[in-house]
């Protein structure tokens, strides 16, 4: 089994709560939906912890380490290993549906079949 740890915000004046980081609760939503155990790091930013400090000198949450690799940060990298790694649930957004252009004609065609079953 998969050894995950993360690191995310702690809450401001409570360090044993989860913080109000969009981006560490995007992780986190994602490894819950996927159903991954992992172990969880609260950090407080306003002191950082040394090991902390000294696995990632820029000191920015979140950031993750699967098994025995390198610690990696940047919400939008985790997620991506995450959705390699656990291919299910599929959280990302099909090929189909990932451009605005294609979003907004879809909306336009439903637009018009929602007026032109109105006016029948």
């Amino acid at each position: 089994m998969a050894k995950i740890e993360i690191c995310v915000k702690a809450a401001t004046g409570a360090p044993d709560v989860l913080g109000d980081c969009p981006f560490c609760q995007r992780v986190l939503l994602t490894l819950e939906e996927k159903k991954v155990s992992y172990k969880t790091h609260l950090i407080n930013l306003d002191n950082k912890p040394q090991w902390f400090l000294e696995v990632n000198p820029e000191g920015k949450v979140p950031l993750i380490k699967f098994d025995d690799e390198n610690w990696v940060s940047d919400s939008d990298v985790i997620v991506g290993i995450i959705e390699e790694k656990y291919p299910e649930p599929a959280l990302v957004t099909p090929p189909e549906f990932a451009s605005v252009y294609v979003f907004m004609l879809l909306l336009r065609e439903c637009d018009f079949v929602l007026i032109y079953e109105f006016h029948k």
